[in-house]
């Protein structure tokens, strides 16, 4: 018996790289759309774990079980741009990957992404340097009069490999290894705000900016709609389509954003998946970033958001978590799953609709 296309459609599985939360609600959108799910995780216990219908536990940096992995998937995707390369590749040789390779490679090295940012039309970033020694550590934060962070160029997020670099605590540095680090201006800005654009071959939709607020380098909580005038609005957005489209992006990308004093706009960073400023849009839109990650997976399509209510989206972070209980019976919540509770850690999401 011969069976139709969207019964065969519906054996496919979608292989997802983490576990963690972003990874959760990619697999709770990829069921409604009729995708199955394997994960492969570092860690034996995971947010994910109970949303899956299959997970691998290997080392991503050894390239376990990565064959097994590619075998039991049809496409894959990210939930995080921190994944060696090598582990990439050897996917989109074999199998179709949500971002490309190359896109992750971009977006996963701040140096690499800053200045492919500064190279197209009407992008500019904060100043930056590279940094692989004191010596340029020295001289370009004098340059910029020690108004400055230190940064990692890889595998930093959440405030992790970051410092800032005062007069004070510049000799501290002197013996550090340094290499492949950047130095970032520290810009006095006005607000955060951040556009998510989803992206397939035939077509391309964006979620309307939101307001960040930060502590600690750390998102704390999402306001939709951006409390901005129109002309920013309509710049962010524009922006953010230009950057998608010379990413050449099939898949999800959230693009963070500083507004200055005198309301311009300066790229913050990027992130080629589904971005926790982007959370509400699983309560306030019709399809949530998560929705249109799968689509433009499984059909090649993107939907239009359709947002139908304003909400904010509060983090629940480290000990917060103790009262989660209460929050869940006051508000629209979502518990991570995570075993342990530490600080800075996100530990769930909660929604307030007004």
């Amino acid at each position: 018996m011969q069976l139709k296309k969207n019964q065969l459609m519906s054996e496919k599985t979608l292989g997802i790289i983490g576990g963690g939360q972003l990874g959760m609600f990619i697999c709770m959108a990829a069921k409604k759309y009729g995708l199955k799910t394997i994960i492969f995780s570092q860690e034996p216990e995971f947010s994910a774990k109970e949303f899956c219908d299959d997970y691998l536990v290997g080392d991503i940096n050894k390239n376990e079980k990565i064959d097994d992995f590619i075998k039991k998937a049809d496409f894959f995707t990210v939930e995080t741009e921190n994944i060696p390369k090598q582990f990439l590749n050897k996917i989109q040789r074999e199998k179709k990957l949500f971002p490309s390779s190359e896109i992750i490679e971009i977006t996963q090295n701040r140096l690499k992404e800053k200045k492919f940012l500064n190279s197209l039309r009407n992008i500019t970033t904060t100043k930056f340097f590279e940094i692989n020694n004191f010596d340029d550590l020295d001289y370009n934060a004098r340059k910029l009069n020690f108004n400055c962070i230190l940064k990692t160029q890889e595998f930093g997020y959440d405030g992790k490999g970051q410092f800032i670099i005062n007069e004070i605590n510049l000799n501290e540095f002197r013996e550090k290894k340094l290499n492949k680090f950047i130095l970032e201006e520290k810009i006095n800005f006005k607000l955060e705000i951040s556009v998510i654009v989803a992206r397939s071959n035939s077509g391309i939709v964006y979620y309307p900016p939101v307001n960040n607020i930060h502590k600690d380098s750390i998102l704390r909580e999402t306001l939709y709609p951006a409390k901005i005038n129109e002309e920013i609005k309509k710049d962010a957005i524009e922006k953010s389509l230009i950057i998608s489209e010379s990413l050449k992006l099939n898949g999800v990308l959230a693009v963070e954003m500083f507004v200055t004093k005198d309301n311009k706009i300066l790229i913050n960073e990027l992130a080629p998946r589904p971005h926790n400023s982007g959370h509400w849009t699983m309560d306030a839109c019709k399809f949530s970033q998560f929705d249109n990650l799968v689509s433009v997976i499984k059909e090649d399509k993107v939907k239009k958001p359709l947002p139908f209510r304003n909400c904010k989206m509060i983090n629940i972070i480290g000990n917060d978590f103790l009262s989660f209980k209460k929050i869940n019976n006051d508000f629209k919540a979502y518990d991570y799953f995570k075993k342990e509770v530490r600080d800075s850690r996100k530990m769930g999401h909660y929604i307030l609709f007004e």
